[in-house]
């Protein structure tokens, strides 16, 4: 598997490299058929020795990452086939424009492989799971757009973001994140995984004092596509700080099954009223972390077997956001609001109950009961603005493009209960979820030598003291990307804090073909 990967990605190289420049290779002289691809090695190095219940323990210095990921893109136009191919000439007699878009995706993390011993230990524990996780590569996207007029239609693999925000996502939460290779350190839009979608939009113009009144909806059919997030191995470089395993309590993990049901589907509205772009939406999808559940079942009988289960609850979520330019300050103003109905939750005493021990026994807090998932209406919102500033002490030819964010959430029937479900080190006590929580974001940036040379600084402080520090640089020298970038977490365990033993320098070179 290992050579078949790599050497799958030794040929997207070449065939980048028969390029000879960044351009994109046209197959044919009217340009209809397009050929982009990327190359990506990306080599992460540990900043601080592990601690806690982070698995397996790494020093300061040692290897967490090497992907090597490659992209090869085709994006076709159709226009030129519709009238020689009898397939596609009834798309010319409606007048249907039409092209398609695939991506295919081949990725190898080196690590379990060459990185320390104690990733190779792991593997070695769970051979097949590990291989299969360090070794991925499918048809990541593929998607055909049919328009006509102000109709847009697109079927296919996809992906999909709605609202307003940056580094965190709000609204924007249809497809599920893969947090596996990386986690807050990782690119929002990296991160996104497409799924199998039909969506459709339909421009009306001008109504009244309303322009560009557009309504769009989506479907994913449930016995087509029901992924959600997936779950890092324990002990996996980026894999959530957990205890170790109990032999007394079995793990496993309950999937949304592939049923018409589990659908995910939704429909928004946007149009430009007084200078502003607004929108609304009503959706269905699934959060991204799962939900803890012990069950207890009786056999074998009389003791029975105490399953801690993971849950992927589906939600319904209805939301609104804006933006618009304030002249004069010159600010871009974004906000979003949105509601979370019936989120499930973690209460300690309701999701994973102890009934008490007839005699008390050090050590042993009691005995598991079958437990229930509470759900609770959560309302989340965000005030983003966007601004060029100039700094002319630091860059004298362009401005700074600073970005500011606030996240607020509240538990309108709040349960004082309520937990974080990652336990902390070392008293396997849990974070309390407060009824209102707040997340500030800063993300600046500039570019000199024409463009050649981006530094980048992003900053997230969530106000029950946990920080984000993520400076980076990144070189252009066509066709080649290079970027180099350090990431830190600190402080209190609660929400990005629990992977405040994660600070790592990560070194990424790329090679586009676009």
């Amino acid at each position: 598997m290992r050579t078949h990967v790599l050497g799958t990605l030794c040929c997207a190289l070449v065939i980048a490299g028969l390029a000879g420049s960044a351009r994109a290779v046209y197959i044919d002289a009217d340009r209809t058929f397009e050929v982009t691809g990327k190359v990506q090695s990306r080599v992460s190095i540990r900043l601080q020795d592990s601690e806690g219940f982070t698995a397996p323990p790494i020093s300061v210095g040692n290897l967490v990452q090497w992907r090597n990921i490659a992209y090869l893109e085709i994006n076709h136009d159709l226009k030129k086939l519709q009238g020689q191919v009898d397939i596609l000439k009834p798309l010319e007699w409606l007048e249907l424009s039409a092209k398609y878009h695939l991506v295919g995706r081949f990725m190898y993390d080196g690590i379990y492989d060459f990185g320390p011993q104690a990733f190779r230990d792991v593997k070695d524990r769970d051979k097949e799971n590990i291989t299969s996780f360090g070794h991925q590569y499918d048809l990541w996207a593929f998607y055909v757009d049919l328009s006509r007029g102000p109709a847009f239609f697109r079927f296919g693999k996809q992906n999909l973001a709605w609202g307003e925000t940056d580094v965190f996502r709000l609204l924007d939460q249809i497809n599920p994140l893969d947090g596996t290779f990386g986690g807050f350190f990782e690119d929002l839009d990296d991160r996104r995984i497409p799924l199998w979608m039909l969506r459709g939009s339909y421009n009306f113009g001008v109504l009244g004092p309303i322009d560009s009144f557009t309504v769009e909806g989506f479907w994913v059919p449930g016995n087509w596509d029901a992924h959600v997030s997936p779950l890092s191995p324990y002990g996996t470089a980026y894999s959530i700080p957990l205890p170790p395993p109990s032999p007394m309590l079995q793990q496993r993990t309950l999937y949304p099954a592939k049923t018409m049901s589990n659908s995910r589907w939704g429909v928004r509205v946007m149009a430009m009223l007084w200078g502003m772009n607004l929108s609304v939406a009503h959706y269905k999808t699934f959060m991204d972390l799962p939900t803890p559940l012990f069950v207890v079942e009786p056999d074998p009988a009389p003791i029975g077997t105490t399953y801690q289960e993971l849950h992927f609850d589906d939600i319904q979520i209805t939301g609104a956001s804006m933006s618009f330019w304030e002249s004069w300050t010159d600010t871009v103003v974004r906000a979003e609001a949105a509601w979370f109905w019936s989120e499930a939750v973690f209460i300690p005493e309701i999701n994973t109950p102890l009934a008490p021990l007839p005699v008390p026994i050090p050590g042993i807090p009691g005995i598991p009961q079958t437990g229930q998932i509470p759900e609770k209406d959560f309302l989340r919102a965000m005030i983003g603005l966007d601004k060029n500033v100039w700094i002319r002490p630091l860059n004298k030819s362009q401005t700074f493009v600073v970005s500011l964010q606030y996240f607020a959430q509240w538990v309108p029937d709040y349960d004082s209960r309520m937990m974080q479900s990652v336990p902390m080190y070392p008293d396997f006590s849990y974070a309390a979820v407060k009824e209102v929580e707040g997340q500030f974001t800063m993300l600046v940036n500039s570019t000199y030598l024409n463009g050649k040379v981006t530094p980048q600084m992003v900053l997230g402080y969530d106000v029950r003291g946990a920080w984000l520090i993520q400076p980076s640089v990144s070189l252009l020298r066509e066709p080649f990307r290079l970027m180099i970038q350090y990431s830190a977490i600190t402080g209190n365990f609660t929400g990005m804090g629990i992977f405040r033993d994660r600070d790592q320098i990560s070194f990424s070179l790329s090679y586009l073909l676009n």
